[in-house]
């Protein structure tokens, strides 16, 4: 690459990739220190509200002593997360506590963590704080085993695969030999604690390399479901594959990769484990080491397995929503919906800090007399089932110009007969009570027979229920049925006292 097209790539990184923009930053110094401190140590994301709440105390203690940073938590981290310095992912997180033996309810939020470019930047620095020598002989000899063991692999011809092998054998028979002799001494502490910091450094970049998976994910995902709002014989062969059981997303360089790194953390983490335990134990071995460094040393298994799960969680949650959008086909629908709720949030983000949480507004919702549920709570939901739900499909328009026109009486019997009219119930028993001084439900059916029918009945038990006293009695309903015959019920007697509201 020339040295023009290097200068226009720094000038386009310079102005566009998240680590560049964070240390060139008028607030760098600060920026680093709170983002280090609550996203790149033990803790890799938060919700919003709980970022801005660790941030508020710290930015005003770092603003009176002079540091240029926004002017409250909440503008500070909008404005990390337009830089790409922050970014929004969805976390797969347990949904409470489940009974033992039942399957955990998984629910999946939207959370805030370091991008890639962020965490790059205060590893840098962190470096930077705490220099150590670059060209160590342990750092050498890793290089140099693995190139060793990178063109063994690699070697196409069985005589020179078979060469390399017996001369490892040989190395291992030799170094046996010693170990029974007595003739091999342990690592000195200080090379030893040269090669436990130079597994720690190669160690650090880990969770910025899963960073960049997870974005490569995302952006991968965004290209699939591109795919499905498309038209055509694409589209179609795409869904085809979705019902075949093919994992596009999985089938890509960010996923064949991060399943491999997830297969050889699976197969080595026990024996890892052990080697740490064993390192720690071993008289002189950490003799040199930082309390840090030991404490880093000892959730190092821990750590590699947490920001590998946290990736494979990403792309389990991408799977599935590829999954239901192509199986449900509203995925449209759904972007729509999600566009207009982001407008939304927008919105009460710029009133938030001028209105205040329970300034009353003139907006009624009326209520519908059955309570709305979630789906979940009908249904039992089992995690592991990627299937949607059945769609409720409308009907196919009539052809424009056929049929009878729109009668509004009829969609009004229609509204009716899907809804319980609470609103005519509470008038009917209004009225009795405003001329009986009380009433029951049969004293008020007489007067104002149910135009619902058996809907009617049900409304005026629900609103007993809350509004009228129990007498520990029964009495006798009737009602006309859809064809003229009237149906009879021996429901408990209530006993309306005072209007209903």
């Amino acid at each position: 690459m020339g040295t023009v097209s290097t200068a226009r790539t720094a000038r386009r990184l310079a102005g566009e990739h998240p680590a560049w923009l964070l240390l060139r930053s008028t607030d760098a110094a600060a920026a680093v220190a709170l983002l280090g401190r609550h996203l790149a140590r033990g803790t890799r994301h938060l919700s919003e509200a709980d970022l801005v709440a660790r941030l508020e105390d710290e930015i005003a203690e770092l603003r009176r002593q002079g540091f240029d940073l926004a002017p409250s938590a909440r503008s500070q981290v909008a404005e990390w997360l337009r830089d790409g310095i922050l970014v929004r992912r969805p976390c797969v997180t347990p949904d409470g506590p489940h009974a033992p033996g039942q399957p955990e309810q998984i629910e999946q939020i939207e959370q805030i963590e370091l991008s890639d470019g962020g965490l790059a930047a205060v590893a840098f620095v962190a470096r930077l704080a705490r220099p150590h020598p670059v060209a160590t002989p342990a750092r050498l000899a890793i290089v140099l085993g693995a190139l060793r063991d990178l063109a063994d692999d690699a070697e196409p011809d069985p005589e020179t695969r078979l060469a390399a092998l017996r001369a490892r054998r040989a190395r291992l028979d030799a170094e046996i030999d010693a170990v029974r002799h007595g003739t091999v001494t342990p690592l000195a502490p200080g090379d030893a604690a040269e090669r436990a910091r130079e597994i720690l450094a190669l160690a650090a970049d880990v969770p910025a390399d899963l960073l960049r998976v997870r974005a490569d994910l995302t952006s991968a995902d965004a290209g699939l479901r591109r795919e499905l709002t498309a038209s055509g014989p694409t589209r179609d062969a795409f869904v085809d594959d979705v019902f075949r059981g093919v994992d596009h997303l999985g089938d890509t360089p960010a996923g064949r990769g991060l399943t491999a790194f997830g297969d050889l953390l699976d197969d080595g983490e026990h024996d890892a484990v052990a080697h740490v335990t064993r390192l720690l134990q071993a008289p002189g071995a950490t003799a040199e080491l930082t309390s840090g460094e030991v404490a880093a040393l000892r959730r190092l298994v821990a750590d590699l397995r947490a920001a590998t799960d946290e990736a494979t969680g990403t792309m389990t949650a991408l799977r599935r929503a590829l999954q239901r959008a192509a199986r449900s086909g509203d995925l449209p629908l759904e972007r729509a919906l999600a566009g207009l709720l982001r407008e939304a949030e927008a919105a009460a983000l710029e009133l938030a800090d001028d209105v205040p949480p329970h300034t009353p507004t003139s907006l009624v919702l009326k209520l519908p007399a059955v309570a709305p549920v979630s789906p979940s709570g009908v249904v039992p939901h089992d995690p592991a089932d990627d299937r949607p739900a059945p769609l409720v499909r409308p009907r196919p328009a009539a052809p424009a110009g056929s049929g009878a026109p729109v009668d509004l009486a009829a969609l009004r019997a229609l509204a009716r007969a899907a809804e319980i009219d609470d609103d005519e119930l509470r008038g009917y028993v209004n009225d009795v009570v405003a001329r009986r001084g009380a009433a029951t439900i049969g004293e008020v059916l007489r007067v104002h027979p149910a135009t619902q029918g058996l809907a009617s009945i049900i409304g005026l038990l629900a609103l007993a229920e809350r509004h009228a006293r129990r007498t520990g009695e029964a009495e006798d309903v009737a009602w006309p049925g859809p064809d003229g015959t009237f149906r009879h019920a021996r429901l408990p007697r209530h006993r309306f006292e005072e209007p209903v509201p």
